[in-house]
């Protein structure tokens, strides 16, 4: 999973970037017509945009969950088990601090 992220974060820059610098450096030195090099970097950073929105929304950032499966599930249901289970032995303990707190009452009396 980290590595689709990575490879989208890649090629975002690269295109996002990479194009339009390229671009202006061929304007520059090696006399790219200026409009042509704009509405190439336009387009690329249009493009990359997409491909940034496509790759978090249908990649691994996005992947949507149908729910846990039946691992999980089993994993969860033991868990709930074992909370129910120490939720009545903690309310077994209430009930014998209660005949504790009692009993030093009435013998303090």
């Amino acid at each position: 999973m980290a590595k689709t992220a990575t490879l989208i974060a890649i090629s975002v820059i690269a295109i996002g970037l990479g194009v339009p610098a390229l671009c202006v450096y061929y304007s520059v030195y090696s006399g790219f017509n200026y409009i042509v090099a704009g509405i190439i970097s336009g387009i690329a950073i249009l493009m990359a945009g997409a491909l940034g929105v496509v790759g978090v929304i249908l990649g691994p950032l996005g992947q949507s969950f149908e729910g846990p499966s039946l691992s999980e599930r089993e994993k969860l249901n033991a868990m709930r088990a074992h909370q129910r289970v120490t939720l009545e032995e903690l309310d077994d303990i209430i009930v014998v601090l209660t005949e504790i707190r009692d009993a030093l009452k009435t013998a303090e009396e």
